[in-house]
């Protein structure tokens, strides 16, 4: 699964979407592509600590800004090869439980640190 970060301001979101259209097309991508609008969803964009749009995520792996074409064929390739060796498949669902659990996890540090 890959994650696209965008914005409703961001002309170059628009760019990447193209270049992710043709490059999918031609590769063959394995994965769904997830738009996440950080003006709507803000949460999961500060638990993948995204500062630029677009950005892109997969697992371990980040893009930020409009990469060139071959850096782009080089991450989605890079996103097969790990989808195809046995780690654990991320969902929508997965991803949210993910945030929720982070943002569980930065509000009892926070009042650790208040009742210390």
């Amino acid at each position: 699964m890959i994650l696209l970060f965008t914005s409703d301001h961001c002309a170059w979101c628009d760019v990447l979407k193209a270049m992710l259209d043709e490059e999918s097309d031609e590769l063959g991508l394995l994965h769904s592509i997830y738009e996440v609008n950080v003006d709507q969803h803000h949460h999961i964009a500060e638990a993948y600590s995204i500062l630029v749009v677009p950005t892109l995520v997969s697992g371990m792996h980040k893009i930020s800004g409009v990469p060139t074409a071959s850096d782009l064929r080089s991450f989605i390739l890079q996103v097969n090869a790990g989808a195809n060796s046995g780690f654990k498949k991320h969902t929508p669902r997965s991803v949210l439980r993910d945030v929720r659990e982070i943002r569980n996890f930065n509000d009892q540090e926070e009042q650790m640190v208040r009742n210390a």
